[in-house]
């Protein structure tokens, strides 16, 4: 073998190895591409009745929901709520439900004329199981197999009065 044949395979390899090296790195960027292409989306719900006025935003990758944050305003005299005391009666025992929940954060403030309550439901985070039996929760299909889909949940929030903010 010549020096002149021994140059020409190792450099034939060099190339070689930096296609390679090129076809991989090209692989690893469409992948990331593809996994950022899904752009985050929000969309915003908002519904009055019996005295909650209530606004639903939901965040979601393509149809899938990754987090729900959920607004309660209730009125105390359109709500049929006599004061402050009777409406932490009333809400106290169910706030206590959505308390310790790994991807749940629930909160519930009080003053003399309503009550303002803020739930935020991180989808990434929660364990459905644990949060399947909580006030509130329905799910039409198997969220831990499936997630929430964006479309389903807009389609039921319309179908039960709720108004899209755009």
């Amino acid at each position: 073998m010549h020096l002149y044949d021994y140059i020409k395979i190792t450099n034939d390899k060099e190339f070689n190895n930096k296609k390679l090296i090129g076809f991989i790195t090209l692989v690893v960027l469409a992948v990331f591409l593809t996994a950022c292409g899904e752009d985050e989306t929000t969309r915003t719900f908002e519904a009055e009745q019996n005295g909650i006025a209530t606004t639903l935003e939901y965040t979601a990758k393509g149809d899938k929901v990754t987090k729900q944050t959920t607004e309660n305003v209730i009125e105390y005299e359109l709500a049929g709520i006599e004061s402050k005391e009777q409406a932490k009666e009333l809400f106290e025992p169910m706030t206590e439900q959505f308390q310790n929940i790994d991807g749940i954060t629930h909160k519930l403030e009080y003053d003399d004329t309503k009550a303002i309550e803020s739930l935020v439901i991180d989808y990434e985070a929660v364990d459905f199981d644990e949060i399947m039996d909580l006030p509130g929760m329905t799910f039409s299909e198997d969220p831990k197999k499936n997630g929430i889909s964006m479309e389903k949940s807009a389609d039921m929030l319309v179908s039960q009065g709720f108004k899209e903010v755009k």
